[in-house]
This record gives structure tokens, C-alpha cells and sequence, in this order.
């Protein structure tokens, strides 16, 4: 191809000069030889020119050097492997909590359609997120409180049609957005702000604190977690009473309970089974007090305990493996009667 090519090139400059007799037969049959060289080697060759003005073998030589740049130029790149950020995308957004301070969260992207889910941890006081290898699909986004530090555990804020409404009175729709996610793209701004939806809105907090495809394979001992909390009793000072605390089992008829002492203002609640509960103080006669008023881990209590906070609603309580759920405080005495369930201990 090259070498047919070349002649037609030759020819054409020798009878630019004066016909093809300008260059004889052992000049091409060099200058061919020098471009079959220059195509193999992959280099430019530079035939010996003699010093004139309109020397065909330096004509040649620059359509030689122009050829081959052409002729390299058209040669095939390899195809690069796509690498996993290019084949799986991300959501980032922004943290918030209806206090002073943020607490720690798990921050969870489910796939709409599946049982697939990721979370990534916050520490307290983290007001960003990124949850990065999420394959390409629809999700929707929740921070779900892990408790201690003085916040409650099992809280949720949901990414909801309410955020973008500004979360003011009027905004009452909490349906979950749906966030789409595309290879090698991170869908920015999605932020979980809405801590304001009715409970039972949005979904629990998985049972096992792991993504199903990653969860690890954990030891008798941490099989079970814990759930602890700070007590106080609406007795203007006199002291506290004995208290039997009991956590029912969201879904299932289980329920465990632990005795308090008189005066004793903490418990804590161990060996329960991953799941969500809801948590009760039933007091207990003895030193003075008569049984009866019950006390609830319910929405009163991150509200303040204080006038103008009338939602008695019983907070979900997450328990994992190995992990204590602290915070979560049973003291909201005033609920109309009824509200509460009774003591279910005999």
C-alpha cells in the first residue's frame, strides 16, 4: 500500500522536475527501501540528501515523515478497563437534628425494589455524609439516631417530600423522594431532614447493622445488644421508687424487663436480641409508693417533658449486636390513662 503510494509520489515530483527519469532506478529502489524501514521500525528515516534547492529526496523525505506520523496516528488503542467508581455511583447530602447538637446516625440508603441497603456511621456533631458504591438504581435515604451522649436511639429523619418544602407547618407530606443514582455520577444535596413525619412513617432501622452482602459473621458474645437509659419520677423530690423496666419487641410477642432499686436513677437492659423495641417504667410498690403510673420512652421526651409537647407516641428503639442503645429514658408519666400498655410481668 505504502510502496505503490511512494511511486505515484516519486513520479509525481520527477515530473515536476522533468519526468520520472529524474530519479533512476537505484534512487527509488533506495528511497523504497527507506520506507519499508520507516513502516516497520516505526521511525522516521532521512535518506542522504544532496545540497539543492529542489532536491526530489528531500520532498520525499518530508512526505515519508508525514506519512508515517499519518500512519502511526491510525494505530488502535487499547480499550481501558472501567474501574469500580465508574461502574457504581453515590449520595451525598447534609445532616441535621432538631436540637443544639447532631448526634451520631446511621445514615441509610435503601434500594427502592430490593432488600439492598448501605449506611455509613456519623460521628456526633458531623454535619456531612457521603455513602459511596451504591450500584445504579433508585433509592431512598433515612438517618436513623444511634443513641448515647444524652440523645435518644431510633429516631429517624427521612429525605421526604417535606425537606424541599421547607419543613414548616404546612409541609405534611413525608413520602420519601426517590434518588436516583447513576454509574460514575454522586446525586448531591440529599439531605434527611425530615425528623417531623408521625412514627411508624418510615421504615425501622435493618435489625442487623449491615449491609446483607457484608455482614460479618459475629461471635456468640456479641450476638445480643443492650438497652440503657436515665429514670426520673414525677414525685416533687421524695425520691425515686423501685421500677420494673420492660422492653417489648416490635412484631413479635417478646418482652424482657429488669428491676430497679429504690432511689436508683439509671438501668440498663442486656442480652436482648437484634430488633426494635419499645420501652416502659412500671412502678412498683414499696418504700412509700404505690404501683401504677407508668412511665414511656415516647416522643414527650426529646420534646422537653415541658407545655406544648402532647405527643405520646411510643419511640422504636434499635437494638444491634453488641452494641448498648443508650439514651433512651422511659420518663413520660403523663400520658392519658390507657395510653401506655400494662405491666405484662405477673
Amino acid at each position: 500500500m505504502y510502496t505503490k503510494r511512494l511511486l505515484i509520489v516519486i513520479c509525481m515530483f520527477g515530473l515536476f522536475l522533468g519526468g520520472c527519469g529524474a530519479v533512476d532506478e537505484k534512487q527509488a529502489e533506495r528511497i523504497l527501501s527507506g520506507a519499508a524501514q520507516t513502516t516497520i521500525a516505526g521511525v522516521t528515516y532521512v535518506p542522504e540528501t544532496p545540497k539543492a534547492t529542489l532536491d526530489v529526496n528531500l520532498i520525499v523525505k518530508q512526505t515519508l515523515e508525514a506519512m508515517t506520523a499519518q500512519a502511526g496516528g491510525n494505530q488502535s488503542q487499547p480499550t481501558p478497563i472501567p474501574s469500580a467508581a465508574s461502574t457504581t455511583g453515590s449520595i451525598s447530602g447534609q445532616l441535621n437534628y432538631p436540637a443544639s447538637a447532631i448526634p451520631a446516625m446511621y445514615v441509610t440508603a435503601f434500594q427502592v425494589g430490593t432488600q439492598n441497603y448501605q449506611y455509613v456511621i456519623s460521628n456526633p456533631g458531623q454535619t456531612t455524609y457521603k455513602i459511596d458504591g451504591l450500584q445504579p438504581g433508585v433509592y431512598h435515604v433515612i438517618a436513623y439516631t444511634i443513641g448515647g451522649g444524652g440523645f435518644p436511639a431510633g429516631l429517624s429523619g427521612g429525605y421526604s417530600k417535606a425537606v424541599p418544602c421547607g419543613l414548616n407547618v404546612n409541609c405534611t407530606d413525608h413520602t420519601l423522594i426517590d434518588v436516583t443514582v447513576g454509574a460514575g455520577q454522586t446525586a448531591g444535596s440529599i439531605n434527611p431532614f425530615d425528623w417531623y413525619a408521625p412514627a411508624g412513617t418510615f421504615p425501622a432501622f435493618p435489625q442487623q447493622a449491615a449491609s446483607p452482602t457484608l455482614a460479618p459473621t459475629l461471635p456468640p458474645a456479641a450476638a445480643t445488644g443492650g438497652i440503657s437509659g436515665t429514670l426520673m419520677y414525677p414525685a416533687g423530690g421524695v425520691g425515686m421508687p423501685s421500677l420494673r423496666i420492660v422492653a417489648f419487641q416490635v412484631g413479635a410477642p417478646n418482652y424482657f424487663h429488669v428491676d430497679t432499686a429504690l432511689g436508683q436513677n439509671k438501668y440498663e437492659l442486656d442480652n436482648l436480641p437484634p430488633g426494635t423495641y419499645r420501652v416502659l417504667a412500671y412502678t412498683l410498690a414499696g418504700g412509700g409508693f404505690n404501683p401504677g403510673p407508668i412511665g414511656g420512652y415516647s416522643q414527650m421526651v426529646p420534646c422537653g417533658l415541658q407545655y406544648g409537647c402532647n405527643d405520646h407516641t411510643l419511640i422504636d428503639v434499635v437494638v444491634t449486636a453488641g452494641h448498648v442503645t443508650a439514651g433512651v429514658d422511659p420518663n413520660d408519666y403523663y400520658a392519658p390513662e390507657g395510653t401506655f400498655p400494662p405491666n405484662p410481668v405477673p
